[in-house]
């Protein structure tokens, strides 16, 4: 089983961001973290298992970023997509620098960032491409 996991403090972002982003036809579940801390801990435990992390900027306990060059240190190769509810070039710019592979601001269209989750999962050979029921050339055949 491969994961995604989620890090932010608002619980109900979590919740959506699992609900969105649960992929079980391809064998992809969400683990969410709502603190930095265990959000590191999650990580820790399932370093093998986690594909790709979401993790907010502001958290209540941690930087974010400083969250994300923690992350990177243990594993360059998962890919990190930072969000952020208070959107700045800057930001972008150094999450981007400490190795983030993308940068989105909240609210997040939800099906846009499940194609973009989904599509980093097939670069990173974690999820198949095909046409499915869809016909739409996607990883995972969902009825939309």
């Amino acid at each position: 089983m491969s994961f995604i996991l989620v890090i932010d403090d608002d619980r109900g972002m979590c919740w959506a961001l699992e609900k969105a982003l649960h992929m079980e036809e391809e064998g992809i579940k969400v683990l969410t973290a709502t603190s930095g801390a265990e959000g590191l801990s999650v990580f820790s435990s399932r370093l093998d298992d986690i594909k790709l992390i979401l993790l907010d900027v502001k958290l209540n306990d941690a930087d974010g970023l400083d969250l994300l060059r923690q992350i990177k240190q243990k594993s360059a190769s998962i890919p990190v997509l930072i969000m952020t509810g208070y959107s700045s070039l800057s930001k972008a710019l150094e999450a981007i620098e400490r190795g983030a592979a993308g940068y989105l601001t909240k609210p997040l269209n939800m099906s846009g960032l499940r194609e973009t989750v989904r599509k980093m999962l097939i670069e990173g050979g974690y999820a198949k491409e095909g046409t499915g029921c869809c016909g739409r050339g996607r990883a995972v055949c969902t009825r939309d």
